[in-house]
C-alpha cells in the first residue's frame, strides 16, 4: 500500500492533475451518473473525485487511463 507522501505525490504529479481533470470532466458531463457516488449534499461531486483519486494514488502500477475507460463504462447514461 502507498504511504501517504506517495499519495500526495501522485495527486500532485502531472498524470494526478490530468486524472483529477478527467474525473471533473465526468462529474460536469451529463452523459455520466457520478451521483450514485456523491453525497446528496455533494452537487459539485467531490467526493467521487475524490474517491477515485485516492484509490488510483494507492495503486501506483495500474493502468490509470484504463480505470477511467471502465469508469465512463459504468457511469455512462444509456439513451434509450
Amino acid at each position: 500500500m502507498a504511504n501517504a507522501q506517495s499519495r500526495q505525490a501522485f495527486i500532485k504529479s502531472e498524470k494526478g492533475k490530468l486524472l483529477r481533470g478527467e474525473l471533473e470532466a465526468m462529474v460536469k458531463s451529463r452523459n455520466y451518473n457520478t451521483r450514485l457516488y456523491s453525497l446528496t449534499s455533494d452537487p459539485k461531486g467531490v467526493h467521487f473525485i475524490e474517491k477515485h483519486m485516492n484509490y488510483m494514488s494507492t495503486y501506483s502500477t495500474m493502468d490509470h487511463m484504463q480505470y477511467l475507460s471502465n469508469l465512463r463504462l459504468m457511469t455512462k447514461i444509456t439513451k434509450k
